[in-house]
């Protein structure tokens, strides 16, 4: 009781009006739990969690700063102290959120369904993140946050939070480099991916195809194809399409100009068929390529294709995105289309073909 008798001793001088004196004591009664940490839930761990509670709430945000940096690595932290720091500002906060283990699930959850986006980061960069907590940090972080969990390799994704990352970066550059090349990536959430990501991402995308056995492959990008048409909006005058295609090749105008027109004209399921049949990909790849922001698969399948750099660079410009302002920037789409090497377009159109081939 020594112990107890000392710490009520302390929180008695905690009562002076100088806050330097406060800091003092603060760091004093830190220098004491850690000298002989008690166990938990003891009388003497109670009364170490009421004094440093007490001290901490009279110092400047600095020295609770200094007592989380301390308690951040301590397994035997008082827990009520812990909690008041887990949920300080985030300057207070950080070191306890991203490295306590005192700290349980359910806290943990808790502050990460009230916690803003710096709170969600620093609970992203634990050693170990369950399944429920990456849940809720997939549904309530922003990208950059989802980023930096999907990074750590120590944080465990849900089916569920796979496929929500997956589907965010097909619209978001901040999550597409994380989600490809984590580890354990779902397959054909990555075939997803190929009709979305720059070049050097599909690059590892491929490679990690490559090291596969081919059935699990063409399951991979069957079930990519699958979902990805089931979440495009299905078009009524597919079929129309389909027999003006088909009757535009009869008479052997299926070539650039009828492309160019469609497109420019905004005739897009017509665009997307014929598209889908002078290039030898499915309907989804043809529509992603020319609606998504990145160029890099329009330059692809159109390399492949064999279409010249004149009508790639047409397209481009005529895609529903383009600005007014497109037609300036056909020399760095130019350029763009000769970075592409026929070999790198081969590869990648091999997977695209794969997928139309299961889809038939």
């Amino acid at each position: 009781m020594a112990v107890i008798s000392k710490l009520n001793s302390l929180l008695d001088l905690a009562k002076e009006r100088s806050s330097d004196r406060r800091r003092t004591l603060l760091r004093e009664v830190t220098d004491m739990f850690f000298d002989a940490p008690p166990e938990r839930d003891t009388p003497v761990s109670q009364e170490f969690d009421d004094v440093l509670s007490a001290l901490a709430e009279q110092t400047a945000q600095g020295a609770r700063a200094e007592l989380a940096e301390r308690f951040a690595d301590a397994p035997l932290a008082p827990r009520g102290v812990l909690l008041k720091l887990a949920r300080d500002a985030i300057e207070v906060a950080g070191p306890i959120l991203a490295r306590s283990t005192a700290l349980s699930e359910a806290e943990l959850l808790s502050i990460a369904e009230q916690g803003a986006q710096p709170q969600l980061k620093a609970i992203s960069q634990r050693e170990e993140v369950s399944e429920r907590l990456s849940d809720t940090i997939v549904r309530r972080g922003d990208d950059e946050t989802v980023a930096v969990l999907v990074r750590n390799e120590g944080a465990r994704l849900s089916r569920e939070s796979f496929e929500s990352v997956s589907e965010r970066a097909e619209r978001s550059k901040v999550l597409q480099a994380p989600i490809v090349t984590r580890k354990d990536t779902p397959a054909d959430l990555l075939g997803d991916l190929m009709l979305t990501v720059e070049n050097q991402l599909r690059d590892h995308i491929l490679e990690r195809f490559d090291g596969m056995e081919p059935a699990v492959v063409e399951q991979a990008l069957a079930a990519s194809h699958a979902r990805l048409s089931q979440r495009m909006e299905q078009d009524r005058d597919v079929q129309e399409a389909e027999k003006f295609v088909r009757g535009m090749a009869v008479r052997k105008m299926l070539d650039g100009s009828l492309l160019a027109r469609l497109l420019r004209e905004r005739e897009m399921t017509r665009f997307h068929v014929a598209f889908a049949e002078m290039t030898g990909v499915d309907r989804v790849a043809a529509r992603r390529a020319i609606e998504q922001d990145c160029i890099d698969p329009l330059a692809l399948i159109c390399r492949s294709a064999g279409f010249d750099k004149a009508l790639f660079v047409t397209l481009a410009v005529l895609r529903s995105n383009a600005t007014e302002d497109a037609f300036r920037d056909a020399r760095e789409l130019g350029q763009i289309y000769d970075r592409v090497t026929p070999e790198d377009a081969a590869r990648a159109m091999r997977f695209w073909r794969m997928r139309r081939d299961i889809a038939a």
